[in-house]
């Protein structure tokens, strides 16, 4: 199975699941939020929560920013994150996450290839919280490639032939979650300036 992920926005960030008390200032808040799947069960946040297990030199705690019918301005999420003794605050909102047909042409009007894809989608913001500043801005697009159907003439991209099994879907969306959290990782433990983690 070809993977493939590309960054425009990013998405994923470390959590440890701790109490939700003041740090005194240098602790790496995380908040997720994700949608439901609509094709396999999501366990994007287990597959998070695993990877950030491995850092110990900070507090990471899952602090979601406050539910409210307006956008939260830059200046009440850097307050909010103060309150929260965040030192970092690191914003994941998943989008989508779907399955996706797309339609490659061979020869026009004449042979097809359609590949089916599950697809990842989302923004990732970093805030420095101590200096009041957006560190980063970034969306992601992860994917991996399900199957793909040669066609001659009849370009059905609903042919049945393209569907994924039940169990296959759960297996191809784990590893897109997996793949999505290692890269969400990595890019967090970057941008909030590696000297906070291991290794």
């Amino acid at each position: 199975m070809m993977r493939k992920c590309m960054i425009i926005m990013a998405l994923l960030v470390p959590v440890v699941l701790l109490p939700t008390f003041s740090w005194g200032g240098n602790s790496i808040l995380v908040s997720l939020k994700s949608p439901e799947c609509p094709w396999a069960d999501s366990h994007l946040d287990e597959k998070v929560d695993l990877l950030l297990t491995s850092m110990n030199r900070v507090p990471i705690r899952r602090q979601s920013l406050p539910d409210t019918p307006d956008i939260l301005s830059f200046e009440e999420i850097i307050l909010w994150g103060q309150e929260q003794g965040g030192r970092y605050l690191v914003d994941v909102t998943v989008e989508r996450i779907d399955l996706e047909r797309r339609k490659v042409t061979i020869v026009p009007w004449i042979m097809f290839r359609y590949r089916v894809y599950a697809v990842l989608e989302g923004t990732l913001r970093i805030f420095d919280i101590k200096k009041g500043r957006l560190i980063d801005l970034k969306n992601i697009e992860c994917e991996l490639k399900a199957k793909d159907k040669w066609q001659i003439v009849d370009d059905d991209k609903t042919d049945a032939d393209l569907m994924v099994a039940a169990d296959a879907r759960q297996i191809l969306f784990d590893d897109l979650e997996e793949t999505a959290a290692a890269w969400l990782y990595e890019e967090i433990k970057k941008l909030t300036r590696g000297n906070h983690f291991d290794g």
